[in-house]
């Protein structure tokens, strides 16, 4: 007998669902688009436990009758297609049929359809793929389809599934991304008996304000309020997009939504185009919030990469990303405004060097108030520096005399007749990490509960991610909790922090933290423990005298690696007494 044998039905529809259903979020994401390409103004949707147990999404859109009802559960079966080329001409979502074919095969399935007119609905369930019951049902027109115990006859893929906390966020995204595409129609949601979230129907007329009331729904009025509109085209292909202004970029890459043709794509070459377009107007870690919209032709671009068609190719790839990059680099152009005249004062920090500061001096300039050096934290204060001892790191070379500062950032000493330059900010960085990520791992942060607590208006799926955590974040000083439908609220938090009173930017990263799925626990730990020490370190033109600065030496001395801050740049440069010697064409040091 041979080795060759064809798949018994059942078992290869399994496997084909298992290229288009991966997860809850993958079942929502069809259900939505069929219920787009149906011309639904109104969307519900609700579920349990994230969807695992129970998943349904209602429209007002074209129904079906009774003979397209059964047919829509078949495989190869759509509305959309006719013949092969139609592929290169498709301009819905997907082929209506084809998705509840694959849900159909590991779930069991409910679908009641009333198309305009008729009398009555019509009802079918289905259970792992074959049909059950057939009969009419009272129903409003349109359709509705329900999704109970997902994966339950492949066991495998339903091990494999994340908590009920990650999946719910991922469910979440799915609804947040078509939401943006199609602003003019209602979405509604409800996990359980909960109360149910709404984003009403834009009202606007214009495309790129209606598109800008949707992303206020979703990402919370202070994201949403001050993006920049853009539009553009080149030949065919036309763009609308909002992106931040240059003075509202975040600490995370996550609210970023690309889409072709209304359809929520992953594309490497538009971040590639959105991020050259602010090259020159972002530091590096810093993002832009952006809802970029691209409409061209539908065979100029090659969305079945992969059966999720979450991929994309374009045809014309130079002519995409010079649309792309040029329009938003105008609109920023246009946004600029004359920069501010800075005054320098220690209480106030600035990042741009201060020119008139740029010589090495003993003292503070002049400008600042006599005793006003800062205090550094070290947390225990350390010994005073001075012979180099045994386990001392390979870069100690005491005697250290202190020179002064250059550019009110970098401390100069005279290290062994050589020169020795700390970055006071990194340098204080790395102590304030490896005091702060010691405590951490021990388990015992210190943290302070606000007296108000700090509510942070986030999209829903971002606020779930970071409520999935909370018992991680509690490792680290922070208490979070749920706000209102979408948000969630600081309770407590590193005590720092609690003096420090910026808490939204720590967490916006936090949501960068979390979207690694590798290690996402002890990254997650590290960048927090990171974030708090940059946050609570001394800035460039923080004065700086003698004293803190010879304890900062002393302080980097004890560290495991004082050669770098957490974040990877370097702490200290030195130039020896014989490279120096080289440098100047002497024989030797001298």
């Amino acid at each position: 007998m041979g080795t060759i044998r064809l798949l018994d039905p059942e078992v290869a529809s399994r496997i084909a669902a298992g290229e288009v259903v991966e997860r809850p979020a993958s079942v929502l994401k069809e259900l939505l688009e069929n219920a787009l390409d149906a011309g639904a103004t109104k969307i519900q949707v609700s579920f349990t436990r994230a969807g695992k147990e129970s998943l349904r999404v209602a429209d007002d859109g074209r129904g079906m009758d009774p003979e397209d009802c059964a047919l829509a559960l078949k495989r190869h079966a759509t509305s959309k297609i006719r013949e092969f080329e139609d592929l290169d001409r498709l301009a819905t979502y997907g082929f209506r049929g084809e998705a509840l074919f694959a849900v159909a095969a590991v779930s069991r399935l409910t679908l009641i359809s009333r198309p305009g007119g008729a009398a009555t609905a019509w009802k079918i369930e289905a259970q792992a793929g074959t049909m059950s019951t057939a009969a009419p049902a009272a129903s409003a027109e349109g359709t509705a389809v329900e999704v109970r115990d997902l994966f339950f006859n492949t066991p495998a893929r339903l091990k494999f599934l994340r908590s009920d906390a990650v999946e719910k966020s991922r469910l979440l995204r799915a609804l947040e991304e078509a939401a943006l595409a199609n602003p003019r129609v209602r979405f509604s949601w409800r996990e359980g008996s909960s109360a149910a979230v709404s984003w009403e129907a834009a009202r606007e007329k214009r495309q790129p304000a209606a598109l800008r009331e949707r992303f206020r729904q979703i990402l919370g009025r202070e994201l949403g309020e001050n993006l920049l509109e853009a539009e553009g085209s080149r030949g065919k292909i036309l763009l609308t997009l909002l992106a931040s202004s240059p003075d509202d970029l975040v600490s995370t890459r996550q609210l970023q939504y690309w889409y072709v043709n209304g359809r929520p794509v992953s594309s490497r070459l538009l971040q590639q185009a959105l991020y050259k377009a602010y090259s020159e107007f972002r530091p590096r870690d810093r993002h832009p919030v952006c809802a970029g919209f691209l409409s061209l032709d539908a065979a100029s671009f090659d969305v079945n990469i992969h059966p999720s068609k979450r991929e994309v190719r374009f045809d014309d790839e130079a002519a995409v990303f010079d649309l792309v990059w040029r329009t938003i680099a105008q609109a920023l152009v246009k946004a600029r405004v004359a920069a501010p005249l800075l005054v320098f004062r220690p209480d106030a920090p600035h990042d741009v060097p201060d020119a008139r500061a740029a010589s090495v001096s003993d003292a503070p300039p002049a400008s600042w108030p006599r005793g006003a050096e800062r205090k550094l934290d070290l947390g225990a204060r350390p010994a005073h520096a001075g012979e180099r001892a045994s386990g001392d790191p390979a870069w100690f070379t005491p005697p250290y005399r202190f020179l002064g500062r250059l550019e009110s950032l970098y401390l100069v000493f005279e290290s062994a007749g050589g020169l020795f330059l700390l970055d006071q900010h990194a340098a204080n960085e790395r102590v304030l990490f490896e005091k702060y990520w010691k405590a951490v791992e021990e388990g015992r942060p210190r943290a302070q509960a606000l007296l108000i607590p700090l509510p942070v208006e986030l999209p829903a799926s971002a606020a779930q991610n970071i409520l999935s955590r909370r018992s991680e974040l509690s490792r680290f000083g922070f208490s979070v909790e749920p706000f209102g439908k979408a948000a969630l609220r600081v309770l407590e938090a590193p005590e720092i922090f609690a003096r420090d009173g910026d808490l939204k930017e720590t967490v916006f990263r936090l949501i960068e933290s979390l979207a690694s799925p590798a290690d996402a626990s002890k990254a997650l730990r590290r960048h927090a423990a990171a974030t708090i020490a940059c946050k609570k370190a001394v800035k460039a033109h923080d004065p700086l005298g003698e004293p803190e600065a010879l304890a900062l030496l002393e302080a980097l001395r004890l560290c495991e690696d004082g050669a770098r801050c957490p974040h990877g740049r370097p702490s200290m440069l030195a130039l020896s007494r014989d490279e120096l010697a080289r440098r100047f064409g002497r024989p030797g040091a001298p």
